[in-house]
Protein backbone atom coordinates (compact mmCIF):
# COMPACT_ATOMS: atom_id res chain seq x y z
CA UNK A 1 0.00 0.00 0.00
CA UNK A 2 1.53 3.29 -1.14
CA UNK A 3 0.21 6.70 -0.10
CA UNK A 4 1.22 10.02 -1.64
CA UNK A 5 0.92 13.27 0.28
CA UNK A 6 1.14 16.43 -1.78
CA UNK A 7 2.52 19.21 0.39
CA UNK A 8 4.83 19.10 3.39
CA UNK A 9 3.09 21.59 5.66
CA UNK A 10 1.73 20.74 9.08
CA UNK A 11 -1.33 18.89 7.72
CA UNK A 12 0.74 16.76 5.36
CA UNK A 13 3.33 15.99 8.02
CA UNK A 14 0.71 15.04 10.60
CA UNK A 15 -0.97 12.77 8.06
CA UNK A 16 2.36 11.15 7.20
CA UNK A 17 3.25 10.68 10.87
CA UNK A 18 0.02 8.84 11.67
CA UNK A 19 0.22 6.62 8.59
CA UNK A 20 3.90 5.86 9.14
CA UNK A 21 3.20 4.93 12.76
CA UNK A 22 0.81 2.28 11.41
CA UNK A 23 3.45 0.80 9.15
CA UNK A 24 2.24 2.27 5.86
CA UNK A 25 4.56 3.54 3.15
CA UNK A 26 4.14 7.26 2.56
CA UNK A 27 5.78 9.77 0.26
CA UNK A 28 5.61 13.52 0.79
CA UNK A 29 5.92 15.57 -2.39
CA UNK A 30 6.88 19.13 -1.41
CA UNK A 31 7.37 21.87 -4.00
CA UNK A 32 9.66 24.03 -1.85
CA UNK A 33 13.19 23.21 -0.72
CA UNK A 34 11.98 22.93 2.88
CA UNK A 35 9.19 21.41 4.94
CA UNK A 36 6.70 23.37 7.03
CA UNK A 37 4.52 25.04 4.41
CA UNK A 38 3.11 28.25 5.83
CA UNK A 39 4.97 27.64 9.07
CA UNK A 40 8.39 29.21 8.83
CA UNK A 41 10.61 30.15 11.75
CA UNK A 42 13.54 32.50 11.14
CA UNK A 43 16.47 31.78 13.48
CA UNK A 44 19.27 33.77 11.83
CA UNK A 45 18.64 37.13 13.48
CA UNK A 46 21.27 39.01 15.46
CA UNK A 47 19.60 38.35 18.83
CA UNK A 48 19.38 34.57 18.57
CA UNK A 49 15.62 34.39 19.12
CA UNK A 50 13.05 32.71 16.85
CA UNK A 51 10.78 34.81 14.65
CA UNK A 52 7.76 33.05 13.20
CA UNK A 53 6.84 34.51 9.82
CA UNK A 54 3.85 32.19 9.52
CA UNK A 55 1.86 30.71 12.40
CA UNK A 56 2.83 32.32 15.74
CA UNK A 57 0.11 31.47 18.27
CA UNK A 58 -1.82 28.50 19.56
CA UNK A 59 -5.43 29.62 19.14
CA UNK A 60 -8.58 28.17 20.78
CA UNK A 61 -6.49 26.81 23.63
CA UNK A 62 -9.45 25.30 25.50
CA UNK A 63 -10.14 22.93 22.60
CA UNK A 64 -6.81 22.81 20.76
CA UNK A 65 -5.48 19.22 20.69
CA UNK A 66 -2.11 20.31 19.31
CA UNK A 67 -1.74 22.76 22.18
CA UNK A 68 -2.72 20.01 24.63
CA UNK A 69 0.03 17.81 23.19
CA UNK A 70 2.58 20.60 23.54
CA UNK A 71 1.53 21.18 27.16
CA UNK A 72 1.86 17.45 27.88
CA UNK A 73 5.37 17.46 26.36
CA UNK A 74 6.26 20.54 28.41
CA UNK A 75 5.20 18.75 31.60
CA UNK A 76 7.43 15.85 30.56
CA UNK A 77 10.41 18.19 30.35
CA UNK A 78 10.48 19.30 26.73
CA UNK A 79 11.53 22.91 26.31
CA UNK A 80 8.36 24.60 25.07
CA UNK A 81 8.29 28.30 25.99
CA UNK A 82 4.78 29.74 25.91
CA UNK A 83 3.31 33.09 26.87
CA UNK A 84 -0.15 34.65 26.92
CA UNK A 85 0.64 38.02 25.36
CA UNK A 86 -2.90 39.33 25.70
CA UNK A 87 -2.38 42.34 27.92
CA UNK A 88 -4.23 45.57 27.24
CA UNK A 89 -2.82 47.05 24.00
CA UNK A 90 -1.66 50.58 23.45
CA UNK A 91 -3.45 52.41 20.63
CA UNK A 92 -1.70 55.11 18.63
CA UNK A 93 -3.06 57.53 16.02
CA UNK A 94 -1.48 59.88 13.51
CA UNK A 95 -3.05 63.03 14.95
CA UNK A 96 -3.05 62.34 18.69
CA UNK A 97 -0.21 59.91 19.24
CA UNK A 98 -0.99 57.53 22.10
CA UNK A 99 -4.77 57.44 22.45
CA UNK A 100 -6.48 57.58 25.84
CA UNK A 101 -9.10 55.02 24.91
CA UNK A 102 -10.08 54.38 28.52
CA UNK A 103 -11.11 58.01 28.99
CA UNK A 104 -12.95 58.00 25.66
CA UNK A 105 -14.64 54.66 26.49
CA UNK A 106 -13.67 53.37 23.07
CA UNK A 107 -13.44 49.73 24.15
CA UNK A 108 -17.04 49.82 25.36
CA UNK A 109 -18.26 51.31 22.09
CA UNK A 110 -16.21 48.82 20.09
CA UNK A 111 -17.78 45.96 22.07
CA UNK A 112 -21.24 47.37 21.41
CA UNK A 113 -20.49 47.64 17.69
CA UNK A 114 -19.42 43.98 17.68
CA UNK A 115 -22.67 43.02 19.40
CA UNK A 116 -24.58 45.02 16.77
CA UNK A 117 -22.86 43.03 14.00
CA UNK A 118 -23.56 39.76 15.79
CA UNK A 119 -27.25 40.53 16.29
CA UNK A 120 -27.64 41.81 12.75
CA UNK A 121 -26.40 38.61 11.13
CA UNK A 122 -27.33 35.89 13.59
CA UNK A 123 -30.88 37.02 14.25
CA UNK A 124 -31.57 37.27 10.52
CA UNK A 125 -29.79 34.47 8.67
CA UNK A 126 -31.20 35.66 5.34
CA UNK A 127 -29.73 39.14 5.63
CA UNK A 128 -27.53 39.98 2.65
CA UNK A 129 -23.87 40.03 3.63
CA UNK A 130 -22.14 43.36 3.03
CA UNK A 131 -18.59 44.59 3.68
CA UNK A 132 -17.71 45.23 7.31
CA UNK A 133 -17.17 48.92 6.58
CA UNK A 134 -20.81 49.27 5.50
CA UNK A 135 -22.09 47.54 8.63
CA UNK A 136 -19.98 49.80 10.84
CA UNK A 137 -21.45 52.82 9.09
CA UNK A 138 -24.94 51.41 9.75
CA UNK A 139 -24.07 51.10 13.44
CA UNK A 140 -22.80 54.69 13.56
CA UNK A 141 -25.95 55.94 11.85
CA UNK A 142 -28.12 54.04 14.34
CA UNK A 143 -26.21 55.49 17.30
CA UNK A 144 -26.09 59.04 15.96
CA UNK A 145 -26.34 61.50 18.83
CA UNK A 146 -25.36 58.83 21.38
CA UNK A 147 -21.64 58.74 20.68
CA UNK A 148 -18.97 61.35 21.31
CA UNK A 149 -17.06 62.89 18.43
CA UNK A 150 -14.01 60.72 19.08
CA UNK A 151 -16.10 57.59 19.47
CA UNK A 152 -17.66 58.22 16.08
CA UNK A 153 -14.25 58.97 14.60
CA UNK A 154 -12.31 56.01 15.95
CA UNK A 155 -14.61 53.06 16.68
CA UNK A 156 -14.70 51.96 13.06
CA UNK A 157 -10.94 52.24 12.77
CA UNK A 158 -10.53 50.20 15.96
CA UNK A 159 -12.71 47.48 14.44
CA UNK A 160 -10.30 47.41 11.54
CA UNK A 161 -7.98 45.37 13.74
CA UNK A 162 -10.03 42.49 12.30
CA UNK A 163 -8.06 43.09 9.09
CA UNK A 164 -5.07 41.76 11.03
CA UNK A 165 -6.97 38.53 11.72
CA UNK A 166 -8.37 37.91 8.26
CA UNK A 167 -5.73 39.53 6.08
CA UNK A 168 -8.28 41.46 3.99
CA UNK A 169 -9.51 45.05 4.05
CA UNK A 170 -12.73 46.05 5.84
CA UNK A 171 -14.20 47.43 2.62
CA UNK A 172 -14.13 43.85 1.26
CA UNK A 173 -14.39 41.72 4.41
CA UNK A 174 -17.56 39.78 5.13
CA UNK A 175 -19.58 41.30 7.97
CA UNK A 176 -21.22 37.96 8.65
CA UNK A 177 -17.94 36.14 9.25
CA UNK A 178 -15.81 39.04 10.51
CA UNK A 179 -16.04 38.54 14.27
CA UNK A 180 -13.53 36.18 15.84
CA UNK A 181 -14.84 33.95 18.62
CA UNK A 182 -11.85 32.18 20.11
CA UNK A 183 -12.42 29.21 22.39
CA UNK A 184 -9.88 30.13 25.02
CA UNK A 185 -6.96 32.53 25.13
CA UNK A 186 -4.33 32.79 22.41
CA UNK A 187 -0.90 31.56 23.50
CA UNK A 188 2.25 32.80 21.76
CA UNK A 189 4.78 30.11 20.88
CA UNK A 190 8.05 31.62 22.10
CA UNK A 191 10.05 28.54 21.16
CA UNK A 192 9.11 28.79 17.50
CA UNK A 193 6.62 26.73 15.52
CA UNK A 194 9.45 24.91 13.78
CA UNK A 195 9.65 22.80 16.95
CA UNK A 196 6.27 21.33 16.02
CA UNK A 197 7.41 20.73 12.44
CA UNK A 198 10.69 19.14 13.58
CA UNK A 199 8.83 16.85 15.97
CA UNK A 200 6.55 15.61 13.19
CA UNK A 201 9.46 15.33 10.77
CA UNK A 202 11.53 13.23 13.18
CA UNK A 203 9.06 10.33 13.00
CA UNK A 204 9.03 10.20 9.18
CA UNK A 205 11.82 8.41 7.27
CA UNK A 206 14.06 10.77 5.33
CA UNK A 207 13.52 8.64 2.23
CA UNK A 208 9.80 9.45 2.39
CA UNK A 209 10.35 13.16 1.68
CA UNK A 210 10.86 14.57 -1.81
CA UNK A 211 11.72 18.27 -1.79
CA UNK A 212 11.49 20.57 -4.83
CA UNK A 213 8.97 18.14 -6.27
CA UNK A 214 6.35 20.26 -8.05
CA UNK A 215 3.13 18.38 -8.79
CA UNK A 216 1.41 19.61 -11.94
CA UNK A 217 -1.17 16.94 -12.81
CA UNK A 218 -3.29 14.34 -11.03
CA UNK A 219 -5.09 11.50 -12.80
CA UNK A 220 -7.82 10.03 -10.64
CA UNK A 221 -10.74 7.66 -11.06
CA UNK A 222 -9.00 4.30 -11.03
CA UNK A 223 -7.65 2.00 -8.35
CA UNK A 224 -4.39 3.90 -8.56
CA UNK A 225 -3.93 7.66 -8.61
CA UNK A 226 -1.27 8.94 -11.02
CA UNK A 227 0.64 11.99 -9.84
CA UNK A 228 2.72 13.88 -12.40
CA UNK A 229 5.54 16.18 -11.30
CA UNK A 230 8.93 17.45 -12.39
CA UNK A 231 10.22 14.16 -10.94
CA UNK A 232 8.12 12.06 -13.31
CA UNK A 233 4.97 9.99 -12.73
CA UNK A 234 4.17 8.13 -9.51
CA UNK A 235 1.25 5.83 -8.72
CA UNK A 236 -0.44 5.71 -5.33
CA UNK A 237 -3.31 3.82 -3.72
CA UNK A 238 -4.35 7.00 -1.89
CA UNK A 239 -3.36 10.61 -2.43
CA UNK A 240 -3.88 13.32 0.19
CA UNK A 241 -3.71 16.81 -1.33
CA UNK A 242 -2.63 19.40 1.24
CA UNK A 243 -1.77 22.32 -1.02
CA UNK A 244 -3.29 25.67 0.04
CA UNK A 245 -6.77 26.64 -1.07
CA UNK A 246 -5.16 29.36 -3.21
CA UNK A 247 -3.39 26.70 -5.28
CA UNK A 248 -6.61 24.74 -5.81
CA UNK A 249 -8.14 27.96 -7.14
CA UNK A 250 -5.43 28.62 -9.73
CA UNK A 251 -6.19 28.61 -13.42
CA UNK A 252 -4.32 26.32 -15.83
CA UNK A 253 -0.69 27.10 -16.69
CA UNK A 254 -0.11 29.25 -13.60
CA UNK A 255 2.96 28.32 -11.58
CA UNK A 256 2.01 25.80 -8.91
CA UNK A 257 -1.34 24.93 -10.51
CA UNK A 258 -2.51 21.32 -10.75
CA UNK A 259 -4.33 19.91 -13.77
CA UNK A 260 -7.02 17.43 -12.74
CA UNK A 261 -8.03 14.53 -14.99
CA UNK A 262 -10.92 14.17 -14.94
CA UNK A 263 -11.74 17.69 -13.84
CA UNK A 264 -12.77 18.29 -10.24
CA UNK A 265 -16.53 17.85 -9.69
CA UNK A 266 -18.63 20.93 -10.43
CA UNK A 267 -19.90 21.12 -6.84
CA UNK A 268 -16.35 21.30 -5.54
CA UNK A 269 -15.22 23.83 -8.16
CA UNK A 270 -18.29 25.97 -7.51
CA UNK A 271 -17.65 25.89 -3.75
CA UNK A 272 -14.13 27.25 -4.29
CA UNK A 273 -15.67 30.28 -5.96
CA UNK A 274 -17.36 31.14 -2.64
CA UNK A 275 -14.20 31.69 -0.62
CA UNK A 276 -11.13 33.93 -0.89
CA UNK A 277 -7.61 34.10 0.50
CA UNK A 278 -6.15 36.53 3.01
CA UNK A 279 -2.72 38.16 3.09
CA UNK A 280 -1.21 38.54 6.56
CA UNK A 281 2.35 39.84 6.48
CA UNK A 282 5.01 39.93 9.18
CA UNK A 283 8.09 42.14 9.39
CA UNK A 284 10.80 41.88 12.05
CA UNK A 285 12.95 44.87 12.99
CA UNK A 286 16.03 44.21 15.12
CA UNK A 287 17.89 47.04 16.87
CA UNK A 288 21.30 47.04 18.52
CA UNK A 289 19.94 48.47 21.77
CA UNK A 290 16.65 49.24 23.48
CA UNK A 291 15.54 52.84 22.99
CA UNK A 292 11.82 52.68 23.77
CA UNK A 293 10.29 52.86 27.22
CA UNK A 294 10.17 49.55 29.08
CA UNK A 295 6.59 50.34 30.12
CA UNK A 296 5.30 49.99 26.55
CA UNK A 297 3.01 46.92 26.58
CA UNK A 298 3.45 43.76 24.56
CA UNK A 299 1.02 44.95 21.87
CA UNK A 300 0.75 48.28 20.09
CA UNK A 301 -1.98 48.88 17.52
CA UNK A 302 -1.82 51.81 15.14
CA UNK A 303 -5.27 53.03 14.16
CA UNK A 304 -5.67 54.04 10.53
CA UNK A 305 -6.41 57.72 9.99
CA UNK A 306 -10.13 58.07 9.16
CA UNK A 307 -10.76 58.94 5.53
CA UNK A 308 -7.23 58.10 4.43
CA UNK A 309 -8.10 55.02 2.37
CA UNK A 310 -6.84 55.38 -1.16
CA UNK A 311 -7.63 53.72 -4.45
CA UNK A 312 -6.91 49.99 -4.42
CA UNK A 313 -4.23 50.49 -7.09
CA UNK A 314 -2.46 53.34 -5.26
CA UNK A 315 0.78 52.97 -3.30
CA UNK A 316 -0.12 52.52 0.40
CA UNK A 317 0.59 55.45 2.68
CA UNK A 318 1.59 55.28 6.33
CA UNK A 319 -1.49 55.47 8.59
CA UNK A 320 -3.74 54.22 5.79
CA UNK A 321 -4.06 50.72 7.28
CA UNK A 322 -4.09 49.26 10.80
CA UNK A 323 -0.82 47.76 12.00
CA UNK A 324 -0.10 45.52 14.98
CA UNK A 325 3.31 45.65 16.67
CA UNK A 326 4.49 42.98 19.07
CA UNK A 327 7.01 44.47 21.47
CA UNK A 328 9.37 41.50 21.58
CA UNK A 329 11.41 43.10 24.34
CA UNK A 330 8.54 42.25 26.69
CA UNK A 331 8.76 38.59 25.66
CA UNK A 332 12.45 37.99 25.03
CA UNK A 333 14.28 40.91 26.63
CA UNK A 334 15.72 41.81 23.22
CA UNK A 335 15.26 45.09 21.27
CA UNK A 336 13.10 43.83 18.43
CA UNK A 337 9.66 44.50 16.97
CA UNK A 338 7.35 42.25 14.98
CA UNK A 339 4.87 44.14 12.78
CA UNK A 340 1.74 42.56 11.30
CA UNK A 341 0.12 43.86 8.13
CA UNK A 342 -3.18 43.27 6.32
CA UNK A 343 -3.97 42.38 2.70
CA UNK A 344 -3.17 45.40 0.52
CA UNK A 345 -0.26 46.53 2.64
CA UNK A 346 1.10 43.00 2.87
CA UNK A 347 1.14 42.57 -0.89
CA UNK A 348 2.89 45.92 -1.33
CA UNK A 349 5.59 45.45 1.31
CA UNK A 350 6.25 41.80 0.50
CA UNK A 351 6.83 42.87 -3.10
CA UNK A 352 9.09 45.76 -2.00
CA UNK A 353 10.56 44.70 1.38
CA UNK A 354 13.17 47.46 1.22
CA UNK A 355 10.31 49.94 1.83
CA UNK A 356 9.07 48.28 5.02
CA UNK A 357 10.87 50.29 7.71
CA UNK A 358 10.14 53.62 6.04
CA UNK A 359 6.45 52.70 6.20
CA UNK A 360 6.49 51.74 9.89
CA UNK A 361 9.01 54.28 11.21
CA UNK A 362 6.56 57.23 11.56
CA UNK A 363 4.18 55.00 13.52
CA UNK A 364 6.78 53.74 15.96
CA UNK A 365 8.15 57.27 16.35
CA UNK A 366 4.66 58.32 17.55
CA UNK A 367 4.77 55.52 20.10
CA UNK A 368 8.21 56.52 21.38
CA UNK A 369 7.49 60.27 21.14
CA UNK A 370 11.08 61.02 20.07
CA UNK A 371 13.50 60.49 17.21
CA UNK A 372 14.32 56.83 16.70
CA UNK A 373 17.19 54.92 15.05
CA UNK A 374 16.89 52.61 12.08
CA UNK A 375 17.01 48.85 12.64
CA UNK A 376 20.24 46.94 12.08
CA UNK A 377 18.39 43.98 10.58
CA UNK A 378 15.03 43.52 8.84
CA UNK A 379 13.31 40.21 8.12
CA UNK A 380 10.03 39.91 6.23
CA UNK A 381 7.52 37.32 5.12
CA UNK A 382 6.87 36.61 1.44
CA UNK A 383 3.59 34.66 1.43
CA UNK A 384 1.87 36.80 -1.21
CA UNK A 385 4.75 36.47 -3.68
CA UNK A 386 5.54 32.80 -3.00
CA UNK A 387 4.00 30.90 -5.95
CA UNK A 388 3.28 27.90 -3.71
CA UNK A 389 1.26 29.83 -1.12
CA UNK A 390 0.01 33.03 -2.85
CA UNK A 391 -1.19 34.36 0.48
CA UNK A 392 -1.70 33.27 4.06
CA UNK A 393 -4.99 31.44 4.67
CA UNK A 394 -8.68 31.30 3.84
CA UNK A 395 -10.67 34.51 4.27
CA UNK A 396 -14.24 35.59 3.64
CA UNK A 397 -15.19 38.57 1.55
CA UNK A 398 -18.76 39.87 1.60
CA UNK A 399 -21.08 37.22 0.18
CA UNK A 400 -18.69 34.29 0.65
CA UNK A 401 -19.76 30.96 2.15
CA UNK A 402 -16.92 29.17 3.99
CA UNK A 403 -19.02 26.13 4.88
CA UNK A 404 -19.52 24.80 1.35
CA UNK A 405 -15.83 24.42 0.40
CA UNK A 406 -15.08 22.78 3.74
CA UNK A 407 -17.90 20.28 3.23
CA UNK A 408 -16.89 19.51 -0.36
CA UNK A 409 -13.18 19.18 0.37
CA UNK A 410 -13.64 17.08 3.50
CA UNK A 411 -15.81 14.66 1.50
CA UNK A 412 -12.87 13.94 -0.74
CA UNK A 413 -12.96 12.00 -4.00
CA UNK A 414 -12.73 8.34 -2.97
CA UNK A 415 -8.97 7.65 -2.94
CA UNK A 416 -8.11 11.34 -3.43
CA UNK A 417 -8.45 13.29 -0.20
CA UNK A 418 -7.88 16.89 0.91
CA UNK A 419 -6.35 18.33 4.08
CA UNK A 420 -5.32 21.77 5.28
CA UNK A 421 -6.68 24.72 7.24
CA UNK A 422 -9.26 25.31 4.50
CA UNK A 423 -10.83 21.84 4.83
CA UNK A 424 -11.98 21.81 8.46
CA UNK A 425 -14.44 23.67 10.70
CA UNK A 426 -12.62 23.34 14.04
CA UNK A 427 -9.50 25.45 13.77
CA UNK A 428 -10.24 26.78 10.29
CA UNK A 429 -7.44 29.08 9.16
CA UNK A 430 -5.17 28.01 12.02
CA UNK A 431 -2.22 25.65 12.44
CA UNK A 432 -4.08 23.30 14.76
CA UNK A 433 -6.96 23.05 12.28
CA UNK A 434 -4.52 22.01 9.56
CA UNK A 435 -2.91 19.52 11.98
CA UNK A 436 -6.31 18.03 12.83
CA UNK A 437 -7.24 17.74 9.16
CA UNK A 438 -4.08 15.74 8.48
CA UNK A 439 -4.97 13.41 11.32
CA UNK A 440 -8.53 13.12 9.96
CA UNK A 441 -7.36 12.06 6.51
CA UNK A 442 -4.85 9.58 7.90
CA UNK A 443 -7.65 8.02 9.93
CA UNK A 444 -9.81 7.85 6.80
CA UNK A 445 -7.15 5.78 5.05
CA UNK A 446 -6.61 3.59 8.10
CA UNK A 447 -10.33 2.85 8.35
CA UNK A 448 -10.54 2.02 4.65
CA UNK A 449 -7.72 -0.47 5.19
CA UNK A 450 -9.36 -1.85 8.36
CA UNK A 451 -6.35 -0.85 10.42
CA UNK A 452 -8.50 1.04 12.90
CA UNK A 453 -12.15 0.61 13.76
CA UNK A 454 -14.81 3.06 12.72
CA UNK A 455 -16.52 4.83 15.60
CA UNK A 456 -20.03 6.25 15.65
CA UNK A 457 -18.53 9.74 15.37
CA UNK A 458 -16.67 9.03 12.15
CA UNK A 459 -18.23 10.20 8.92
CA UNK A 460 -16.61 9.04 5.70
CA UNK A 461 -19.30 10.69 3.61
Amino acid sequence: MNIGIIGGGISGLKCAQVLNDHGLKVEILEARNRLGGRIRTHRDGIHGIPYDLGASWFHDTLTNELFDQVIAEKKDGKNHELVYDDGKPLYVTEDEGVLDYDYEKLEQVKAEACKYIELRYFENLNLIDVPLKDTVQSYLARQEGLLTEKQQLYVGQMLRDLELWHGVSWDEMSSKYALVDNVGRNCYNKSGYDQVIDSLRSSIPESSVLLECVVNRIERGGKKVKVHSNEGVKKYDFVIVTVPQSILQLGPNEEGSILWEPSLPELLKHSLEKIHFGFLGKFVFEFDQLYWDKSIPDRVISIATPGKELRSDAIPETWEFPVLFLNLHRMFGKPALLAFTQGNLTKHLESFPELAWNYFKPIWRKVCQKDIPDPVNVVGSNWSVDPFSRGSYSACLAGDDPTDPIIQLSKGLDNVRFAGEHTIFDGAGAAHGAWLSGQREANYVLRKLDLISKSDQDDDW
